[in-house]
């Protein structure tokens, strides 16, 4: 199966087989945690690598603010703001000077706009690379301890807000990579808000506002989508998570996108779309305040799984974006 390895697999092989088990490591790798944290005192160290995810077909410089953008929200996950970056790029043969040119600067661009700097990494061009897998991408940030989010700080009472609704890459990138068949099946006003949607990638300002107000654990809606996000919150958290139905919404562009290749948006891949679990209701208020689409969706309770108006939601079995992704290449 193409795409993230399943719990089971992480379950069997990778949690297991860590190397040597360190006192200060006090969040290692876990399914629905999006970084790790190191004990500095009263400090903490967050940490996360990810793919550099590049796609030609996007221009270079859009193509590096997305490749930012998915490293650092899921590193503004942690309710710790990233600092530093370390790059290993393995670039295509085919990748000229000025083609990479583009794509450093662009990523120099996008890290200059959240306060990152590159310390170290690695660079060079290797037989058997393609896009868009380019390398590997690290991020770290510092911050004071109690501001770390965590599964083990939520509680029954929480609140579950989400920002901008479901399938917000599933759209953005469908639209930008085939404009034209979309151009043809959508009102203009729509197609447009639809190819914007490129620009709302990233929850790193979601999580930096909410961190500034105060959260207990956030998580972002990847692969899998909102579904596959609560789903991973309740499993960490060991909470039953109740929805309000009602309360979901969905942008307009996202629907009609979902609707014309036929997939549901609750599970379709979003990066851009953050979970917020907190006790405070003034996180939405922010949120709103700073113009970012939120909502108080539901709530937390003791017992496991995840319920929208008391109907069970399960895992994914896998993302219907990708089935969209390949029908319209083979369209092409």
């Amino acid at each position: 199966m193409l795409g993230k390895i399943d719990r089971k697999v992480f379950d069997e092989i990778i949690y297991p087989h860590l190397g040597k088990r360190l006192d200060e490591v006090i969040v290692p790798p876990l399914t629905g945690v999006d970084t790790g944290a190191i004990d500095l005192g009263d400090r903490v160290l967050v940490v996360k690598t990810d793919p550099v995810f590049i796609v030609p077909q996007f221009g270079m410089k859009k193509a590096s603010w997305f490749a930012v953008h998915i490293l650092a929200s899921d590193v503004m996950t942690s309710g710790i703001p990233p600092r530093y970056a370390l790059l290993d790029l393995n670039l295509p043969p085919s990748m000229t000077d000025e083609e990479f040119r583009e794509m450093w600067v662009g990523i120099h661009e996008a890290l200059l706009e959240i306060g990152v700097m590159v310390v170290g990494g690695h660079t060079g061009r290797y037989e058997g690379v393609n896009y868009p897998m380019v390398g590997g991408f690290t991020m770290m940030g510092m911050g004071e301890k109690e501001r770390l989010g965590h599964p083990s700080k939520v509680k029954p009472g929480d609140y579950v807000i989400v920002t901008k609704g479901p399938a917000i890459e599933a759209t953005g990138l469908l639209t930008n990579l085939y404009p034209e068949f979309f151009r043809e099946r959508m009102r203009a006003d729509l197609f447009k808000e639809a190819l914007d949607m490129y620009w709302k990638m990233s929850c790193w300002k979601d999580g930096l506002i909410a961190s500034q107000v105060g959260i207990h654990m956030m998580h972002d809606a990847t692969e899998g989508g909102l579904w596959n996000a609560l789903v991973e919150i309740s499993e960490v958290t060991g909470k039953r998570i109740n929805i309000v139905g009602e309360r979901l919404f969905i942008n307009p562009a996202v629907r009609e996108v979902t609707r014309i290749v036929g997939i549901d948006p609750f599970s379709s891949i979003s990066e851009g779309t953050m979970v917020i679990v907190t006790d405070k209701e003034k996180v939405k208020e922010e949120l709103l305040r700073n113009g970012i689409e939120a909502e108080i969706v539901g709530r937390v309770e003791n017992g496991e799984g995840v319920y929208v108006d008391g109907k069970r939601i399960e895992k994914p079995s896998e993302d219907p974006f990708w089935r969209a992704f390949f029908e319209l290449a083979n369209r092409k």
